[in-house]
Order: C-alpha cells, then sequence, then structure tokens
C-alpha cells in the first residue's frame, strides 16, 4: 500500500525554529548613497576612455590621411630600367638597393650619388659620381623638366661627353641609364632634389636645424653659417647652404655638399610628417606646395626619400661609408674627369658586396704629405706667393723644394707631373683643388705646382676621404659636436 505523507497532500507542515527563513538585513545607507555615484564614475570613464580611444583613432586615421596627401606632391617620373642589358651580376645584386641621388641647380646636374645598401644589412654606402666625369652618353629621349615627361625627340649618343649632360638632355632615365652602363650596378630607385626650389619648402616649415662641427663659409657665397654648432636656416640661407662647393672646410668637397643637401631635405620632411605638423593644414598645404616642385622620385615614396636624407647627413657615421669614383687628377681635352682604370674594382666591390678596395677613396689614397716632395712655381702677379704657399704645404707635412718664379705669367694654377709622379700629383691636386693637372709624358721626377691668377688661396688640409675636417685655412675655426 502506498503511504502518503503530509507533503504529498499539500498540508504544510510546521519548521522548527532553526529552520526559520532570516530576515533579510537592512542595507547600509551609506552603501545605498555610494552606488550610484560609483556607477557614475565607472560610465563617465568608459565614456571618457572611448573618446579618447576614438580621439587618438581620428588623429592617427587624419596623420595616415594627411601625410599620404603630402606624399602624393613628390612627383613620379620614369627613370627605372632594372632589366636593363648594362646591369652586372644581376643575380648578386638580388635584394641590394641602389638609389641615384641627382641634385640639379639652374637646370644643370650639380652632385650625382649612388646609396648602395646590401640586403639584410643596415650599413650604407655612398658613391659620388662626378658630375663632369667624361661617359659616352647614349641616345636619349629629350626630358621636359617642367612637365617631368619625355618628348618624341631622340638626343643622339655622344662620345666623350660630361655625365652630368645625361640629365640635362635626357633626365632621370638617360642618366639613370649612364649611371648603370658605367657602373653596372642596378638602380632601384630615384631621387632628384632642385635645390632652387628647396628653400620654399624650407620656409614653408618655418625654418630646419642643421648642426655643423665647423663654421660654413664658401669662396663664392661667402659666410652661410658663421657659427659652429646647431643652427636654423630660413630658405635664403637653406639655399646657399645646398649649393656652397668651396667651403674652405670640407676636406672632401663631394661629401661636404652631400650631407649639407641632405640635412635640409632631412629637416624638411622631418618637420612636415612629426607631431602634430601633419594636422596643420595651413603648413601642410604650403610644404605640398614646395615639394611638388623640389623632389621627383620613381621607386621611392615620401618615407624611403625621408630614410636616405637621414642615412647621409652625417656621412662619418657608423654605418656609413663615403667614397668616389676615382678619377685620374687630370681632365681630358674636353675639359671633364677621367676614370681611373681602378674605378673597376670598386664597381665589383659593390656589386658582389665585397669589401670596398684601397684605392676606392679618391686620389689621396695610399699617399701621405711626407711622400710628396714638390717645386712651387709663382706665375701670378703677387710676390712672394710661392713662399707663402710652401710654407702653407710644409706646415701639412709636403716635402717643399726651392721656390721659383715664373718666366711670364699665366693665369692658370698647374699641377704638372711626370708618369712616374701620377700617384703624387692626384694627392697635390686634391689639396690644392683650384689647380689643373697636365701631364708631362717625356719627364721624370717632375712634381710642380705652378701659382697662377687663378689661384683662390685654398690649400685642403690631407685627410682621410670619408673624414670631413679643417682645411689649413679652417684650422683656427672653432669646433663643434654634432
Amino acid at each position: 500500500m502506498t503511504r502518503f505523507t503530509a507533503a504529498h497532500t499539500g498540508v504544510g507542515l510546521p519548521v522548527s525554529a532553526a529552520e526559520e527563513p532570516e530576515e533579510p538585513e537592512e542595507p547600509d545607507p551609506d552603501v545605498r548613497r555610494r552606488t550610484p555615484a560609483r556607477r557614475r564614475r565607472r560610465r563617465a570613464l568608459r565614456v571618457t576612455v572611448a573618446i579618447v580611444a576614438v580621439a587618438v583613432v581620428g588623429a592617427t586615421t587624419s596623420g595616415w590621411v594627411a601625410k599620404t596627401w603630402l606624399g602624393t606632391a613628390v612627383r613620379e617620373v620614369s627613370a627605372l630600367d632594372p632589366g636593363s642589358g648594362e646591369v652586372v651580376d644581376a643575380q648578386a645584386q638580388d635584394g641590394d638597393s641602389n638609389t641615384l641621388l641627382v641634385a640639379t641647380e639652374a637646370g644643370t646636374a650639380g652632385s650625382v650619388v649612388v646609396t648602395h645598401v646590401p640586403a639584410g644589412t643596415e650599413s650604407t654606402v655612398a658613391v659620388s659620381f662626378p658630375a663632369d666625369l667624361e661617359v659616352n652618353r647614349p641616345p636619349c629621349d629629350r626630358f621636359d623638366p617642367a612637365t617631368g615627361s619625355y618628348t618624341d625627340e631622340t638626343v643622339p649618343a655622344e662620345a666623350r661627353a660630361r655625365l652630368g649632360s645625361a640629365w640635362e638632355v635626357g633626365g632621370p632615365r638617360c642618366a639613370t641609364r649612364v649611371v648603370q652602363q658605367l657602373s653596372g650596378l642596378a638602380i632601384t630607385a630615384y631621387v632628384g632634389t632642385d635645390l632652387d626650389r628647396i628653400g620654399a619648402a624650407v620656409d614653408a616649415v618655418s625654418g630646419v636645424g642643421v648642426c655643423v662641427t665647423r663654421p660654413v663659409r664658401d669662396a663664392v657665397l661667402g659666410p652661410i653659417v658663421p657659427v659652429a654648432g646647431d643652427n636654423t636656416l630660413d630658405g635664403r640661407r637653406a639655399t646657399d647652404f645646398v649649393r656652397a662647393a668651396e667651403v674652405d672646410t670640407d676636406a672632401n668637397a663631394a661629401l661636404g655638399r652631400v650631407e649639407r643637401q641632405h640635412q635640409v631635405l632631412a629637416g624638411v620632411l622631418n618637420a612636415a610628417t612629426s607631431g602634430t605638423a601633419l594636422l596643420d593644414v595651413g603648413q601642410l598645404t604650403a610644404v605640398r606646395s614646395a615639394l611638388a616642385g623640389a623632389v621627383v622620385a620613381d621607386g621611392a615614396g615620401l618615407d624611403e626619400i625621408l630614410a636616405v636624407a637621414l642615412s647621409l647627413q652625417r656621412l662619418d657615421a657608423p654605418r656609413v661609408t663615403f667614397t668616389a669614383v676615382p678619377t685620374t687628377g687630370e681632365t681630358s681635352a674636353r675639359g671633364n674627369a677621367v676614370v681611373r682604370d681602378d674605378a673597376a674594382a670598386l664597381f665589383t666591390a659593390l656589386r658582389t658586396n665585397a669589401a670596398l678596395p684601397d684605392t676606392a677613396g679618391g686620389p689621396d689614397a695610399g699617399v701621405a704629405p711626407s711622400d710628396v716632395t714638390v717645386q712651387i712655381v709663382n706665375a701670378s702677379d703677387r710676390a712672394g706667393l710661392a713662399s707663402e704657399v710652401g710654407e702653407t704645404l710644409r706646415s701639412l707635412g709636403f716635402g717643399i723644394g726651392e721656390p721659383v718664379n715664373a718666366d711670364q705669367p699665366t693665369p692658370q694654377t698647374l699641377v704638372r707631373f711626370s708618369p712616374d709622379q701620377l700617384d703624387a700629383a692626384e694627392f697635390l691636386a686634391a689639396t690644392v683643388p683650384s689647380a689643373t693637372s697636365v701631364p708631362d709624358p717625356g719627364a721624370t721626377g717632375v712634381l710642380q705646382l705652378v701659382l697662377g691668377s687663378s689661384f683662390d688661396d685654398v690649400v685642403r688640409a690631407p685627410t682621410e676621404p670619408a673624414g670631413l675636417a679643417a682645411s689649413a685655412d679652417g684650422a683656427d675655426l672653432p669646433q663643434a659636436e654634432c
């Protein structure tokens, strides 16, 4: 028989006092007052975080959009030809970066540099190509710099032409082709800077800061940066700063000019793309307008251009090696610089990422002042000039013969040398930059410095090609750390 309990019949049974449920405690009135406040604060915090997040995302997005818009100011030009038959050791160069940098002024190519970055490294080799280097220029389509385009006209090939003429008639594409033909390097990017227009870009960012180890004074332009150390340049002074080609404290004229040009370019791009600058619509518009005329490129965007400029603004930095295409130190019948035979070893080392040869540094490689004894001839109308220059050279370590006066005056300043004195002559010519080298094939043991009326009083202290030191004229100038 089934037995039913009270529970089954729905009858409530009494429970003991121990089992009675407890009355809920009265909540603390302070807790009741605090809870809504805490909730309000938490809600406000979440709203604030959301607003900040939106602002950050908005600013980041706006900055990215602004930078992209600024980057479109860099005009694209057709310059590259990576599959050209002029490229040598193409497989060995795979992954390397070779950027051709051409700075122009008044429609002419002033400086030509290739920056070489081997694949998988952060080291840079900057190679300067003299703009007056004698080359065989191939036929090229004529370039219109005003529009950045090429015309239907073909400029005929020219033997024994200046390297700079390749850009002047055929623009970036012809310049690239000539450099590849000369070096065998595969040019992977091109950046052109118009020095006549860089000043407007400097003014658009309200000036750029540069640091110079010594005051910068140019033989033609005069004092540009009179005080060593940190300086701020406006557009006018920045234009002179990048143009300066005869600075008395430059141990290497090409190196000094390249450094100055990229200090200014890096300063402009840094100022335009960092901090809140990208949110300043007025400045951004002005910079964009200035850059549209000052910089052109192929294979390089704004970030790549800035990276190259930053790497070249200090060519004595640990990861940067500066060298120059070695020349004979004499000029051809057409007045062009002549490439030395050992330039081939330099180009091979670059293409295969081997150690640079000792001769790659330039005409002074392997020669010290004590190895050079020179006779000085005064062919000017300045009495005592030979003795004066002789004392300067002697203080730099050169051996000096008995000074003499020329039979008749001459306007030219010359380094006259016999074949056995070629290395010494190149070293001397680098020390006296106003001198033109003239070989004397039938003689031996001849090394003369003939001082004509063209002598500009500049004598540069011998130093390593990659250094930037004072010349004899600038030895007493104050120095600064940069």
